[in-house]
């Protein structure tokens, strides 16, 4: 049942997962509205119908492409803010699909800490996707683990700037003479700054590559609704090559 074993709190956030993965023979969901279903299967449907149209190569680049976490406002219409993972996947019998892990928040209930030390739930919902997509778990052993992952994603006090002083697309938006002070480093491993420029009510979303297998990292902002031309960009390896 959508939304029966979500992991909420009385803010209204919810952590649900929805799509394909190759132990089950169709589509499995938890904790995710019907109406964000829907937001979610339309970008798909694009997607993989542009990828029919593509050589076949462009199947197989799909299977192997990395596992991408995202920031999404709510402007682009689901209506709020998508904090999550997706896994480029399969049912058991191999139809292509993707798989998504999403805590959302309505934007009037979103807490800009919430980023800040949000590292391992994004480690722990990308570990949980790996293991269901590649590894074979079942659907009641990924709900689990994602219900787990939830529990590291709480808005909190601003954390302190890690050590490592290692640079990122973000450090050149960043710079230029009217900024006034460094901007604390404190979120997600891959782009760190992004608590300070993650505006919830913005049509830019946000896009890094998972490492948790050992993937390179890659970043993007997208402007507006998801399309066809970010899915190519995700999962396609010659589109991520065009841009």
């Amino acid at each position: 049942m959508i939304g029966a074993d979500a992991a909420t709190n009385p803010a209204g956030t919810r952590l649900g997962w929805y799509g394909k993965i190759p132990a089950a023979g169709d589509f499995v969901h938890r904790g995710v509205p019907r109406e964000l279903i829907a937001w979610w299967d339309k970008w798909a449907q694009h997607g993989l119908s542009a990828l029919k149209q593509m050589p076949l190569d462009a199947q197989r680049e799909f299977t192997a492409a990395p596992l991408w976490n995202f920031a999404i406002p709510a402007g682009p219409g689901a209506g709020a803010v998508q904090l999550g993972t997706v896994a480029p996947s399969r049912d058991r019998v191999g139809r292509l699909y993707p798989l998504w892990a999403v805590w959302s928040v309505p934007l009037a209930a979103y807490e800009s800490s919430v980023l800040d030390g949000a590292g391992p739930y994004y480690r722990e919902a990308s570990t949980a996707l790996l293991s269901a997509v590649r590894h074979g778990s079942g659907a009641e052993q990924l709900d689990r683990a994602l219900n787990h992952a939830a529990i590291a994603l709480r808005p909190g006090p601003p954390q302190p700037p890690p050590s490592s002083a290692g640079q990122d697309i973000l450090d050149i938006l960043n710079s230029g003479p009217g900024q006034t002070r460094p901007l604390v480093r404190s979120g997600p491993e891959g782009w760190p700054d992004l608590p300070a420029c993650f505006n919830p009510g913005s049509h830019t979303s946000y896009w890094w590559t998972s490492q948790v297998d050992g993937a390179a990292l890659q970043t993007y902002l997208h402007g507006g609704a998801l399309n066809a031309t970010l899915f190519a960009r995700l999962f396609v390896a010659s589109g991520r090559a065009r841009f």
